[in-house]
């Protein structure tokens, strides 16, 4: 499977097919958080699914455990791929979601990118997920190894904040797609740097080539 995860967060329906049709040959899982979602419903995830491609769901779950529990359950209906739970619901939430049978792969949200974190407390909370039977965590690129190391190299690692150069904006902990890579992330997800562009394909093509190379 393809190490790029497009994160389609754009308003419309009509946009977010376009780009799924245009960079199918670089992407295999798309991110789908709740900016669409709520706009479209499941329309969306008939759209994706139906284009051969697996699904993200970054909802970021946080609840008492048994609401949770519920939710994975949904998603799991839904066929989706994999999902995020926040790490600061604690262990009995982490447990009770880890086991839902036949579930989608449950990526724990460590510490958001647009915060500035402590490592050891994003470790902390890796080894939490890990503990409770959760697939992965959802991290920056500057805690991969570390996580990896501590964790397993079989325990998955996401990673947002990928800045084809440096920019300005809300993401403070980055890096290049070809660094994370190299660092041991299973995937990359990446938003703004292909959807701000002219040509989001050619910019896919740019980072798909610069992971490989």
């Amino acid at each position: 499977m393809k190490k790029i995860i497009l994160a389609l967060d754009v308003c419309d329906f009509n946009k977010a097919e376009k780009l799924v049709k245009e960079t199918a040959s670089y992407v295999d899982v798309y991110k789908l958080g709740p900016i669409l979602l709520l706009r479209c419903g499941e329309e969306i995830v008939k759209m994706i699914k139906d284009n051969g491609k697996e699904i993200f769901l970054d909802l970021k779950f946080h609840d008492i455990p048994a609401t949770v529990k519920r939710a994975i359950e949904s998603a799991r209906e839904l066929g989706v791929f994999s999902l995020t739970v926040h790490s600061v619901g604690g262990e009995d939430m982490l447990r009770a979601a880890a086991s839902v049978k036949n579930r989608p792969k449950i990526w724990a949200v460590t510490v958001l990118t647009s915060q500035v974190a402590n490592r050891k407390e994003v470790i902390k909370r890796a080894k939490l997920a890990k503990v409770c039977g959760v697939d992965g965590v959802i991290s920056s690129p500057l805690e991969i190894a570390l996580i990896k190391k501590e964790c397993g190299r079989e325990f998955d690692v996401i990673t947002p904040g990928i800045r084809l150069e440096k920019v300005d904006d809300d993401q403070k902990r980055v890096a290049t797609p070809e660094v994370a890579i190299k660092e041991g992330a299973d995937f990359i997800v990446v938003g703004r740097p292909i959807l701000d562009t002219v040509d989001p394909t050619e910019t896919v093509r740019i980072i798909y080539n610069r992971m490989i190379g």
